[in-house]
């Protein structure tokens, strides 16, 4: 770890004493799913929140914003009157997650939701639209899903005792995620820098591309790349790291990719102050890479990290 401060390097730090539980299990009742699959609503009209991931910062918002919406309880009021004439569906899953639109938190705790149901007979799926019609997401869960039936969720349909699952990373669902792809890249000595371009930027989104910068790629004979914004295959996606033995990146959704590393590699992971994570730090630990986290707390005048092209140079050995 390359801190300018102890504060970011605690703060940093603090994120391996995060303990987090996968869970499953069924919710007794019937259920009517709201279209986010975000909420349940039971005969009596009570909303039950669902699929949000607990210590998540919108997590403390989004229920409530989303049980207040102007006409739920209007919506809610019309499922009680004709609520025996709905059809009935047991044997259902409801998947959702707040951000599933992130290539990241969809592999790692959207997806290990159908790892979590596989000891049971889930015949139905339920989940928002919007998930299964974008790009790789769309991929992904045509192949996990199996003989499933997939019904969007605002479909009116009652659920008894609907299973939910939340699923975390772990090593458990790393291996998971490898063997469901199914490819793995064995290192041959290439070196990746990974632009990032994605469509709602923010502080800290890439790495200042200043003149010494960009010497130092070139300098190394660093290739370039970019995964996109999810509408590369998933195949795409991985062989842009063919044999890779050097990564280095801005922290961001496409370091996912990291997965499927054999190794031995080197991965430089480079963080500004607004987001600061362990998550791919964890995959490199599982998989035996080599991860240094470059906290740089200076940013240009369009947001970009100015990273320190002397320490990158040292750690180029």
């Amino acid at each position: 770890m390359h801190a300018e401060s102890e504060e970011m390097r605690n703060r940093l730090m603090s994120e391996f004493d995060h303990v987090y539980f996968d869970r499953v299990g069924r919710l007794e009742g019937e259920f009517v799913s709201n279209d986010t699959g975000l909420l349940l609503l039971d005969r009596a009209g009570a909303c039950l929140q669902a699929n949000f991931p607990p210590g998540s910062s919108m997590a403390a918002t989004m229920p409530f914003s989303e049980a207040n919406q102007p006409g739920l309880w209007d919506h809610a009021q019309s499922l009680r009157e004709g609520w025996d004439e709905l059809p009935l569906i047991e044997n259902a899953a409801v998947f959702s997650h707040i951000y599933y639109s992130n290539y990241y938190h969809f592999c790692f705790e959207f997806m290990q939701k159908f790892r979590l149901i596989e000891p049971f007979d889930i015949k139905v799926v339920i989940m928002p639209a919007p998930i299964y019609r974008q790009g790789v997401f769309r991929e992904m869960i045509s192949r996990v899903l199996g003989d499933r039936l997939l019904l969007p969720a605002n479909e009116l349909v009652r659920l008894k005792n609907p299973m939910l699952a939340d699923g975390w990373q772990s090593e458990e669902s790393l291996r998971w995620l490898r063997e469901f792809v199914g490819k793995t890249l064995p290192a041959q000595g290439r070196r990746y820098y990974v632009r990032r371009n994605p469509p709602k930027g923010r502080n800290g989104n890439n790495i200042a591309e200043t003149e010494a910068f960009l010497a130092f790629l070139e300098r190394h004979d660093f290739t370039t790349i970019d995964f996109g914004n999810g509408e590369l295959s998933l195949a795409e996606q991985i062989d842009k790291l063919q044999g890779a033995s050097f990564v280095l990146a801005a922290h961001g959704a496409g370091l996912t990719n990291l997965s499927y590393l054999e190794g031995p590699a080197r991965v430089i992971e480079v963080f500004g102050r607004s987001v600061i994570s362990t998550s791919f730090i964890r995959i490199s630990d599982a998989l035996g890479l080599d991860h240094h986290a470059i906290i740089a707390e200076t940013l240009d005048e369009r947001g970009d990290i100015v990273v320190d092209c002397d320490l990158l140079e040292s750690l180029m050995d």
